[in-house]
């Protein structure tokens, strides 16, 4: 009796395993990249890089105004909001300070209001399948670092976006080097 359960669980898992490997084959039928309005694209990240520009410039904020941050980043960065505050605010509880405030930490995030970072490309990207449910588009604006300094020579960053339900772009990831700690550049 044993062995014919271990039987039928036997070859109900690979009818399982079988059925799941054929079913997980998704065949990509077409992809194509579409050009991005460069002065859209550059408006898009320039909102963004406001913010960071803003808390950059601080030496330390306030329990109230972490919680405005907190708020306007959630709506800017989505899910990154955490890490993005991250960068910039030290939370070790050793280095808040008395008067119930956050130290900002000493970093370099380069934008686009900084000199020789421009946009250098912007672009969508979709990809099509034989299941609709599987089509991926994503936007993807380039940064890149066009001067003499040798500290940001060949530095790049990407912004990454996908639509939402309303039409809308949101962040959806990165590519490059985000920030530079220990360099604060004003």
């Amino acid at each position: 009796m044993r062995k014919s359960i271990l039987s039928l669980v036997t070859i109900i898992m690979s009818v399982v395993f079988l059925t799941g490997c054929n079913s997980s084959e998704i065949k990509r039928i077409k992809e194509e990249k579409i050009d991005f309005d460069f002065a859209i694209a550059t408006e898009m990240v320039k909102k963004k890089e406001e913010l960071i520009i803003e808390l950059s410039t601080k030496e330390t904020i306030s329990l109230k105004e972490f919680k405005e941050y907190e708020q306007v980043f959630s709506e800017d960065f989505g899910q990154y909001a955490d890490v993005m505050l991250e960068m910039f605010i030290i939370f070790d509880s050793e280095k808040k300070t008395e008067a119930d405030s956050f130290m900002i930490q000493d970093t370099f995030y380069p934008t686009l209001f900084h000199e020789g970072i421009t946009v250098t490309d912007a672009f969508i990207e979709k990809t099509y399948y034989e299941n609709e449910f599987f089509n991926e588009t994503y936007l993807t604006i380039k940064q890149e670092y066009t001067g003499d300094d040798p500290k940001l020579q060949d530095w790049a960053r990407e912004y990454i976006f996908t639509e939402n339900d309303d039409g809308d772009w949101e962040i959806y990831g990165f590519a490059g080097e985000m920030n530079f700690v220990g360099e604060r550049k004003e």
